[in-house]
């Protein structure tokens, strides 16, 4: 069943002292959910404290976005973890976002896991580490997270809210998995926008090779460290048009 709704959401914050990943201020008017780094795979606090300020003032949603400690890899680097070292390391950045959002009076609204997250969240026992924190530290948050993944089946059977996404930035393979890169190559900005309406009119996705992907989800997320991300958010955006609403309650 085709979407009537959908969120766009986009990662935010991922910069490091003076140097920048996107121009955060002019895209936070064209989503309605940020996914905020917290200090491991990018960010830092005045990067962070920013971010929140700035998105307070457009009115758009913020999520923790934890990484693996990797900033020289963008937190796209699979690394070996201990379920409490995973644990340790949600609670620790959504702590700190926290504290952020509590000056500026916001809620968490959500949390998104990034990069290599995606591997590493495959593991029931991984899995259910990170979800571990996530109550103990933002109780009621949502999670964000693709339909029949480990991660999102398992925060769905502990009560999670779970707020499914597409990825129209990012090519996926015949078999419906993700094609990652370390460093993402510009999307041409009406393939971004031609994705998204099959997705709202269809309910589905076109993929590598031209099979057609089942995609009922509530959100399109896109990357901002794409080199013409600003143009892909606008399309998308443009996309949505007026059925554009955050899916969990803006709008």
């Amino acid at each position: 069943m085709a979407a009537t709704r959908l969120d766009v959401n986009c990662d935010m914050g991922e910069g490091f002292g003076n140097w920048r990943m996107a121009d955060d201020a002019a895209l936070l008017p064209l989503v309605t959910t940020a996914n905020l780094a917290c200090g491991f795979h990018a960010g830092d606090p005045l990067i962070m404290m920013e971010t929140v300020a700035t998105a307070r003032a457009a009115g758009v949603a913020v999520g923790a976005h934890p990484g693996l400690p990797d900033l020289a890899g963008f937190g796209r680097r699979v690394m070996a973890l201990s379920a409490a070292e995973l644990h340790a390391c949600f609670a620790y950045q959504i702590g700190a976002l926290q504290a952020f959002l509590r000056i500026h009076d916001m809620p968490l609204n959500h949390v998104k896991p990034h990069g290599a997250m995606f591997h590493v969240l495959r593991d029931p026992a991984m899995a259910e580490a990170a979800l571990d924190a996530i109550a103990g530290a933002a109780p009621g948050a949502a999670v964000y997270w693709l339909a029949g993944e480990v991660f999102a089946e398992r925060a769905r059977a502990r009560g999670f809210r779970v707020v499914t996404e597409a990825y129209p930035d990012l090519d996926y393979a015949e078999d419906g998995m993700l094609l990652v890169e370390r460093r993402k190559r510009p999307v041409a900005p009406a393939l971004v926008e031609a994705r998204i309406t099959g997705i709202l009119t269809r309910g589905t996705l076109t993929a590598r090779g031209g099979v057609v992907l089942p995609m009922a989800v509530e959100s399109v997320c896109i990357h901002s460290d794409g080199p013409n991300v600003l143009e892909a958010v606008r399309r998308a955006a443009e996309a949505c048009g007026t059925a554009l609403a955050c899916a969990t309650g803006r709008g």
